[in-house]
C-alpha cells in the first residue's frame, strides 16, 4: 500500500514531468493553435504541482522532485525526436504517449493507495482526469 506522503510525492512528480514535457516540446515551436493548448496544459500541471507541494508541506514532508538525470534524459529525448520530426502531429503523438504513461501509472498508484485522505484521492483523480483531457485535446492535432 502507498501512504499519503508517497501518493502526494507521486502526484507532484507526475505533474513536474508533465510541465517538463510541455516545455520541451514547446521548444520545437509548434503552431499557434497547438501552443495555446500546450500553454493551458502547462497551467493545469502547474496548479496540480502547487497543490501537491502545499499538501506535502502542510504534513511536514519535504518535496522530492524528479531527479535531474530524469529531467535531462526527457529533455534530450524530446530534442532528438523534434529534430527527427518537428511537425505538429508528431508533437501531439509525443505528448499523447507521455500522457498515456501518466494515466497508466496514476491508475496503478491510485489502486495501491490506502485512501486514508479523501483530499489526496481527489487530487489523484483530478490528475488522472487532466491527463485524459490532455490526450483528447491533442488528438485534434494528429
Amino acid at each position: 500500500m502507498i501512504n499519503d506522503a508517497e501518493m502526494l510525492t507521486y502526484i507532484l512528480q507526475n505533474a513536474e514531468m508533465g510541465c517538463q514535457g510541455v516545455k520541451n516540446v514547446r521548444d520545437g515551436k509548434p503552431n499557434s493553435a497547438m501552443d495555446s493548448v500546450l500553454c493551458s496544459q502547462l497551467e493545469r500541471y502547474g496548479k496540480i504541482y502547487q497543490t501537491a507541494g502545499a499538501m506535502l508541506r502542510s504534513r511536514g514532508e519535504g518535496l522530492h522532485r524528479v531527479s535531474p538525470m530524469a529531467r535531462t534524459m526527457a529533455r534530450l529525448s524530446a530534442k532528438r525526436d523534434l529534430r527527427r520530426d518537428p511537425s505538429g502531429s508528431h508533437i501531439a503523438e509525443m505528448m499523447i504517449k507521455g500522457n498515456t504513461m501518466g494515466v497508466n501509472k496514476m491508475a496503478q498508484h491510485l489502486r495501491d493507495y490506502d485512501r486514508t485522505d479523501p483530499n489526496i484521492t481527489l487530487l489523484a483523480k483530478k490528475m488522472l482526469d487532466v491527463e485524459q483531457a490532455h490526450i483528447s485535446e491533442l488528438r485534434a492535432f494528429l
